[in-house]
């Protein structure tokens, strides 16, 4: 990725050869809000003197900065391997500097804390103390979207013998990855330390926040804050099970969609693709998949900052779902992801979003088994 001011340079000038992979001016169908647009008006605000920075058509212009999931789509087509979203994050980091931050995310930070420090309270009041060591080889991070997630995984685990893995016993259960999209770097910093000697017993840290695992792998690096354990996503934990799977029950059929934080960011297609293909019968993808897919709009705190546009991201992402024939069982048409913020974003009363964990651990479920 080239430097920031060589990126703003380049986007400036480009002629928008990224405009159709872009959810939010897709949905928003507003020129202002193509990637080439907002890195254009990220570097116009940089240039202004504090006095003008403050102004109301500044504090205006400056929401286009938050009017990204950082999906990455746009980079697939960029000539000049820009990464948008990440220089955005650090547009946010400059207004928030400056007083002109985003007005719904105010008071993020003591709303991540209370989030997080829920989501770890939820874990330990479910898993039991022998589960939830100081030191393991691995350990699972279960994110704070959908705790619940952790004792679904150590089921399907003691199916699979692998009682060893373990829960990851900390006082928030998130990597920080809303502070660090929200531009609240001083906030991320401290979080990413605490964090960071909060894990250090364990050798292997598998985390299922796609979002969270890229930004342990990068972003961490890049604020000075390095991991003891070697970090990696839940689906390369499990993808060493998947011949083993011991699959007694199928769903009939369901699409996949690739998280864009587990896709484009880390580069992992086949094997989420790889444990779904063994819990359903027919496993179909979307006309857009693998570095072409389109995002599910529950990234960059699209969802705070702009809740309707991302509501019908989703919706855009689930038109193909809704025009396939339903499944031959009778139920609901389905979406199998491997991401929870995913998941969440695609749930809808006539489709049906499951986590891949949660699919896997109900295909290995025992007969009469809970």
């Amino acid at each position: 990725m080239p430097d920031l001011e060589t990126s703003i340079s380049d986007c400036t000038y480009c002629p928008k050869l990224c405009r159709h992979t872009c959810p939010v001016s897709n949905a928003e169908a507003r020129e202002t809000v193509t990637p080439q647009a907002k890195m254009s008006t990220m570097g116009r605000l940089r240039v202004l003197d504090s006095g003008a920075r403050a102004s109301t058509e500044a504090r205006e212009e400056t929401e286009a900065l938050y009017a990204c999931t950082g999906c990455g789509a746009c980079g697939e087509f960029c000539n000049h391997d820009i990464a948008v979203g990440p220089s955005l994050v650090r547009g946010r980091e400059e207004a928030e500097r400056d007083g002109r931050g985003h007005p719904a995310l105010r008071d993020l930070v003591p709303r991540f804390e209370a989030h997080a420090e829920a989501a770890a309270a939820h874990v330990r009041e479910h898993i039991p103390a022998r589960r939830r060591p100081a030191e393991a080889q691995v350990a699972f991070l279960p994110g704070c979207e959908d705790p619940g997630i952790a004792s679904t995984l150590l089921a399907l685990c003691d199916r699979l013998g692998a009682e060893y893995v373990a829960v990851a016993d900390v006082p928030r259960a998130c990597g920080g990855y809303p502070l660090w999209a929200a531009g609240q770097h001083d906030a991320f910093r401290l979080h990413a330390e605490r964090f960071a000697k909060e894990v250090r017993g364990y050798a292997r840290l598998v985390v299922h926040c796609p979002a969270c695992a890229w930004l342990m792998k990068t972003e961490y690096p890049r604020f000075g804050v390095p991991l003891a354990p070697r970090v990696e996503h839940t689906t390369e934990l499990l993808e060493t099970f998947a011949e083993r799977l011991p699959v007694k029950r199928k769903r009939a059929r369901a699409h996949y969609h690739d998280p864009c934080y587990l896709g484009r960011h880390q580069r992992l297609y086949d094997p989420p693709r790889r444990l779904a293909g063994r819990a359903v019968d027919e496993l179909w993808e979307f006309s857009r998949a693998r570095e072409e897919a389109e995002c599910s709009g529950g990234g960059g705190l699209l969802p705070v900052t702009m809740p309707a546009t991302a509501e019908a991201i989703a919706d855009r992402r689930l038109e193909e779902v809704r025009e396939a024939p339903p499944p031959d069982d009778g139920g609901r048409r389905a979406v199998v992801t491997a991401c929870p913020t995913c998941a969440r974003q695609l749930r809808r009363d006539d489709v049906e979003a499951i986590d891949l964990v949660a699919l896997l651990e109900e295909a290995t479920r025992p007969e009469g088994g809970q």
